[in-house]
């Protein structure tokens, strides 16, 4: 009878949709699941029966409940995040360097240059004249650990570029892969909505490494490339990054991609892009200045002690050496006596403290620092300060936003295709009535169909 043939399909429609239900709950929390709709449509009569209301109703698809354009933000947003989060992490580390006060410049200039002005009353001690050379070494260790520590950092940033390189090309390899499963399984029919959410969570990933973009071929495939135009997966082929250094010493990027391989941009964006922007901009102009620094006080320095004479009443001698190589350090005391400190200004006057004050004069007098231009020691290192502060602080906003953008986005793209509790729970209520109805249906139907062949 056409009455058991129509609940039989609305059990099966039902069936189904009580599948999909438990599929969402099921995945309720698991990472970039999108859920699921069972799409149904009527089954109209057949032929030219006109007192006939139809043949039930089937299941035309199962949808995957995803918006392309939300899912596109989240990537972008990722990105973002990704890219100012991995640069604070390196700037908060060179900002606490730079202003702790045991660390800073700036205590070590003040430091240093009261040891000298503690030396104006009596100028041939010999415990004020050891004290000067202890503050002195102690200055220079400051210039050492900062410029030691800039090193650390740009190592750590070659490691940590090694190792996102590597999880770009496991994440690129592995969206071919999944390009591969989804053309396949879509080719003979198949259902396919798993797979794309374990391909986007993918892409998220890969997003939150470096800036890319995706568009879909009408296969139902990937392709993603670099935000400057290279392509790093092109349906089943994926490309590998490699990364060298030239012959200056700088980073570069090369990607081969289908037997050809050509450079590609290190600014890529991303936590990649982060990494390489940071070590080229930030850490490298913060490396110049201290250097400056340290060049600019020793010259100063030694220029002024030669001027002078030591309690021998032999010309000075320089105190300071500034080498950039030196694996010991940038800038180094040299092995002077406390007699050898020429802070005289007189040969035949060992008490004499004019060239002393000229050396003390020094930490507000105009020099000429390499990478920083004109002005006193005293104003380089609160420039030095002042400028990972304020580097720090656009990043931190910059991050906040990022952060901002990615909860909203996040959010909206929950609010299409992630799973509510609540919801599911009342479809499992109204897709449980209805399947059981549609059980009533058949029995009501074989009932009437049972009386009727009692009647012969």
């Amino acid at each position: 009878m056409n009455m058991i043939n129509i609940g039989f399909s609305g059990s099966q429609a039902a069936q189904a949709q009580l599948n999909a239900t438990a599929m969402n709950t099921a995945n309720a929390f698991t990472p970039g699941y999108s859920r699921q709709r069972v799409e149904l449509s009527a089954i109209g009569p057949m032929g030219n029966a006109g007192m006939t209301p139809g043949n039930g109703v089937e299941t035309t698809a199962i949808r995957r409940v995803n918006d392309q354009f939300v899912t596109g933000q989240v990537w972008r947003a990722t990105s973002s995040s990704g890219y100012y989060g991995m640069s604070q992490q390196y700037l908060s580390g060179l900002e606490t360097l730079l202003g702790t006060s045991s660390t800073s410049l700036g205590n070590g200039l003040d430091t240093f240059f009261a040891a000298l002005s503690e030396g104006t009353t009596q100028p041939d001690s010999s415990a004020l004249r050891q004290q000067m050379i202890t503050e002195a070494n102690s200055l220079a260790t400051r210039f050492n650990n900062i410029n030691d520590f800039i090193n650390k950092q740009r190592s750590d940033l070659h490691n940590q570029q090694k190792t996102t390189l590597d999880s770009i090309n496991t994440l690129s390899g592995n969206i071919a892969d999944y390009n591969q499963k989804i053309m396949e399984l879509e080719s003979t029919g198949g259902s396919t909505s798993v797979l794309r959410d374990q391909r986007d969570e993918l892409v998220r990933e890969l997003s939150g490494l470096a800036d890319v973009r995706v568009t879909e071929s009408g296969d139902g495939s990937y392709s993603v490339t670099l935000s400057s135009g290279q392509p790093l997966v092109s349906g089943r082929s994926s490309g590998s990054l490699a990364m060298s250094v030239d012959d200056e010493g700088n980073p570069q990027l090369a990607l081969s991609f289908a037997g050809t391989t050509f450079p590609a941009s290190m600014s890529c964006g991303g936590q990649l892009g982060a990494l390489y922007d940071y070590e080229t901009g930030t850490l490298a102009e913060m490396q110049a200045s201290v250097n400056g620094m340290a060049q600019a006080l020793a010259n100063a320095f030694n220029d002024q002690l030669a001027a002078g004479f030591d309690l021998d009443g032999n010309p000075g001698k320089p105190l300071f050496s500034f080498d950039p190589s030196n694996p010991a350090g940038i800038l180094q005391v040299n092995d002077l006596d406390w007699r050898e400190l020429a802070l005289s200004g007189a040969d035949d006057e060992p008490g004499n403290g004019d060239n002393l004050k000229a050396l003390i004069d020094i930490k507000n007098q105009k020099v000429t620092i390499p990478g920083m231009g004109e002005m006193s020691l005293s104003e380089g290192a609160a420039s030095i300060i002042s400028k990972i502060g304020i580097t720090s602080r656009q990043n931190q906003t910059e991050m906040t936003a990022a952060n901002t953008l990615l909860n909203q986005t996040q959010n909206q793209w929950a609010s299409i295709s992630g799973v509510s509790q609540e919801e599911e729970a009342m479809n499992l209520m109204q897709y449980t009535q209805a399947y059981n109805a549609n059980l009533k249906v058949i029995s009501t139907g074989n009932q009437i169909f049972t009386d009727l062949l009692a009647l012969f």
